[in-house]
């Protein structure tokens, strides 16, 4: 083999090595009071450790350059990234969202650790030292503040060349919905449920809605605004403890600690004699610490969910 190549696989084994560690600390149950994995210390520093990681030992086993000290440590992150996913330790979703974050910070950290070995190489093992521990170091001081919470709007409309009575049959109920009739959103092909069905028990205010997702995926809804061929508003419960492990990765989980969906509703706007416009909108909370970076990618996946079912009702309707 290849003595460069032998470097390379000695070092990025190095820091896969940390990584796994970083992960399964962060990760067990026991340390929840101290480290989480959803967090600046995992999300941010974790990263920034691993890219100074991979610096130091190319340094020391081959030789300074460049490629130690920018290309090798995002390369070896995304492998990490990479491998996560191959062994269903990680979400596809999940890497997706965490990849213009960790990437950037690796590549970080292997730049500020060749600063340092090139102007303090005598110290270099204590800055290591310094680096390798820092994530442990910054999640008990996060952990000092308490997570913001965020409620956030998302709204999605369509055009429907249908009267308004048939525009509502097709929202307070929803029959189901076969895979061929949900456009090919990204989301989907990344492992999110696709929805099945929604089902009403009695009409009027107070009535429930029973939404159900592939996966055995369940929301349970309550009616709270009932105004036929107007307005249909409903609360949405999503119980974590009956929502399936499979169906959604454990830190995006909708009712967990970090996410939640609580609201949503239907407004029909007619623009002509048989022409609508459909506006569905729902209030999500956010409990993260990046609330600025988390709310952009909610925004996204659900507008891609509730634009894909808004074009499933128009279809219906226009039928």
């Amino acid at each position: 083999m290849n003595a460069t190549l032998l470097r390379v696989l000695i070092v990025f084994g190095i820091a896969a090595t940390y990584g796994i560690i970083c992960r399964i600390l962060f990760a067990l149950q026991g340390t929840q009071g101290w480290l989480d994995i959803v967090s600046v210390a995992f999300i941010y520093t974790m990263p920034l450790s691993l890219g100074a990681l991979v610096c130091f030992f190319g340094y020391k086993l081959d030789q300074p350059s460049r490629f130690w000290a920018l290309w090798a440590p995002p390369l070896a992150m995304a492998l990490i990234l990479l491998g996560s996913v191959v062994l269903n330790i990680e979400a596809a979703m999940c890497v997706l969202v965490a990849v213009p974050v960790v990437l950037p910070f690796s590549l970080l950290g292997g730049w500020v650790m060749s600063l340092i070995l090139k102007k303090r190489e005598e110290k270099g093992r204590l800055q290591m030292t310094c680096f390798v521990l820092l994530p442990f170091a910054v999640a008990p001081v996060e952990r000092m503040w308490e997570s913001p919470h965020e409620t956030r709007i998302m709204e999605n409309s369509v055009s429907i060349s249908a009267p308004a009575e048939k525009i509502w049959d097709q929202i307070c109920e929803v029959p189901a919905i076969g895979r061929d009739e949900i456009p090919g959103q990204w989301i989907y092909h990344l492992g999110f449920p696709r929805p099945v069905a929604a089902m009403l028990d009695h009409e009027g205010v107070g009535g429930r809605r029973h939404a159900t997702f592939e996966g055995d995926v369940s929301f349970y809804e309550v009616v709270t605004h009932w105004e036929p061929e107007k307005k249909l508003s409903f609360t949405i419960k999503a119980d974590p403890e009956f929502i399936p492990k499979t169906a959604f990765d454990e830190h995006i989980i909708i009712g967990g600690r970090f996410y939640d969906v609580l609201n949503g509703t239907y407004e029909i706007e007619k623009v002509g004699e048989n022409e609508c416009v459909l506006h569905l909108s729902s209030t999500h909370r956010l409990s993260t610490r990046f609330n600025w970076y988390a709310g952009w990618w909610s925004e996204w996946v659900m507008n891609q969910i509730q634009g894909s079912i808004l074009e499933v009702i128009r279809k219906r309707c226009e039928a």
